[in-house]
């Protein structure tokens, strides 16, 4: 997630957007934090709180600014501070989560959203973050309630959609995972990702020629996109296109010639087109 939806969630409630002086002085430090200017994106909150110490959603802000600049301990004293003033603040409780699970502390990561969700049922941000670690966990169906709760209460969170769309892939429902890729497109019809993703379930349903349709997609939005060569190379590979499968495996080794995979078969296609 961004530093935007770190900061201002996604259809939460508790941070509306808007002209207040709390929601002005967060995008200007998103801003300076976007040109690298962190302390000084930090100074915003300080100089909010010098005037306002009780202030929660600078604190919650403050810890998110210093968790991305790696400094665990003083992010968390930030969020303690703000639960310390309000206790049933949620978005200090989904930020602490946020920094568990990048350090892979998933046990502790679920104990701050479980928080989260039952400070706020409706926070889409708290629940879409709690689905990520139910599928570190390898914990499908779980993921997937929090992936529909997500969804129930932001029918256009694309991230949700798309999430949603390789837990069903994972759990080998094939099908579904392309209807959510679709949901998804419908909102974000530019995103290299779920195009992708698309076309790998659609391969996985032996549809190539449609798989094809996307991985051409892909490449219509990025050109220097290798894995997605890489893919339209395994596509006219199935339908028995070796040439142009060739062409595609040169492409994405130009591209990224370190992918052993694209290698390998780039080798196979050069035994089964000599004779040609």
């Amino acid at each position: 997630m961004n530093i935007t939806g770190r900061l201002f969630g996604r259809s939460d409630p508790e941070v509306p957007a808007g002209t207040d002086t709390d929601t002005t002085v967060s995008r200007k430090a998103v801003s300076l934090a976007q040109e690298g200017r962190f302390n000084e994106a930090i100074g915003c909150f300080d100089r909010v709180l010098e005037e306002d110490p009780s202030n929660v959603k600078m604190w919650n802000n403050k810890g998110v600014f210093l968790d991305l600049l790696g400094r665990e301990q003083e992010a968390l004293a930030c969020w303690e501070k703000a639960l310390a003033i309000d206790p049933e603040f949620a978005p200090a409780w989904v930020s602490r989560g946020m920094l568990h699970r990048r350090r892979n502390r998933l046990d502790a990561a679920l104990t701050c959203y479980d928080r989260a969700v039952k400070l706020n049922p409706n926070s889409a941000v708290a629940w879409y973050n709690r689905s990520g670690i139910f599928v570190a966990m390898q914990r499908l169906d779980d993921a997937v309630a929090c992936y529909e709760r997500v969804l129930a209460i932001d029918p256009h969170f694309v991230a949700a959609w798309t999430d949603l769309g390789y837990a069903r892939f994972l759990q080998h429902q094939h099908e579904e995972a392309v209807a959510c890729y679709d949901r998804a497109i419908a909102d974000d019809p530019g995103s290299v990702r779920v195009w992708s993703l698309k076309g790998g379930a659609l391969y996985a349903l032996g549809e190539y020629r449609k798989a094809l349709e996307c991985f051409d997609r892909v490449l219509a939005i990025d050109p220097k996109y290798a894995a997605g060569w890489s893919m339209k190379c395994s596509v006219l590979y199935h339908l028995g296109m070796y040439r142009h499968a060739l062409a595609c495996a040169d492409k994405a080794l130009e591209i990224n010639p370190d992918c052993e995979l694209t290698a390998q078969v780039r080798k196979m296609l050069l035994s089964l087109t000599k004779n040609w």
